[in-house]
């Protein structure tokens, strides 16, 4: 398997230059650019700076985060040029054809009120109607869509067995997954990751790895991520059926703790490449 660093680490203390020159010094393999970065970037840079940067680099380009569907989005009647959630995508697109990205990361429906009160296999029939227009649209720039579930009461897609059913439904060749293994565990704080072994092995493109906080379930939540090593996911065993489900790819850290983003970016990303490095050697995965 090889390393990655998700943007999202250190997103309130850097940029995404920062990050380039950071992560190809603390050896990481790969790199998944967050959308609001590259904006920023975009701002005084450009796509061709940025190809040109990855062509003579070692670090490479991985997926790009995060485009954050709902449930009408794509609809007959109710599509919209300026909609900001295709604008997103079209960038990723756009971006990851220019730069070698293959992969853009689709994030299910979330509930803002925090709990999803929806019909949850109505949401699941959107989320496949949706997913396969996307693929259409992603065909022309080499693009690959990996679905990721979230355990969080919010998501109307909480376990690997329902973002499964959602992706052999769509049954295209460029949706697959990415797992993360807390937006596992956020699910009745599960540290059984079997399910993993039911799924389509080549349909798994990429990976987050970290751990979180142990915390009642109430106060669950994406800002109690850490890097992997401690805390109360089972990163061990996530890594191993993923190991044993034959996954050689990449292996992206992602937390969105503000505690990290008080800290420097050079103290980030080489905790972050240390903690992730170290995960990956101790079960094997090198």
């Amino acid at each position: 398997m090889y390393t990655s660093y998700n943007e999202a680490c250190g997103k309130d203390c850097s940029d995404l230059f920062t990050d380039l020159t950071l992560c190809e010094k603390a050896g990481f393999d790969y790199i998944e650019i967050r959308l609001d970065m590259l904006r920023k970037y975009l701002e005084t840079g450009t796509l061709d700076e940025l190809s040109r940067f990855f062509a003579q680099s070692r670090l490479k380009p991985h997926a790009i985060n995060a485009v954050y569907l709902y449930q009408d989005f794509l609809k007959e009647g109710k599509d919209k040029p300026d909609d900001p959630i295709m604008q997103d995508f079209l960038l990723a697109c756009e971006a990851g054809h220019a730069i070698g990205s293959q992969y853009v990361i689709i994030v299910p429906p979330l509930d803002p009120s925090g709990i999803f009160l929806g019909d949850v296999k109505a949401a699941e029939a959107d989320c496949i109607r949706i997913l396969k227009k996307l693929s259409s649209l992603a065909r022309p720039y080499g693009m690959n869509l990996c679905f990721e579930l979230v355990g969080l009461k919010k998501s109307c897609v909480r376990t690997v067995e329902a973002a499964d059913r959602i992706v052999r439904a769509v049954n295209e060749d460029n949706v697959g997954f990415v797992f993360d293994s807390y937006n596992i565990y956020l699910c009745g704080q599960c540290n059984d990751f079997s399910a993993l072994a039911q799924v389509q092995p080549e349909k798994i493109f990429a990976v987050h790895l970290m751990s979180g906080d142990e915390v009642p379930e109430e106060e669950m939540g994406q800002d109690k991520r850490c890097f992997p090593g401690s805390g109360a996911v089972d990163t061990d065993s996530f890594l191993k059926k993923l190991k044993e489900c034959g996954y050689n790819g990449m292996v992206s850290v992602e937390t969105f703790r503000p505690e990290y983003w008080t800290k420097t970016p050079e103290w980030v990303i080489e905790n972050a490449y240390r903690t992730t490095y170290e995960a990956l050697k101790k079960n094997g995965c090198l």
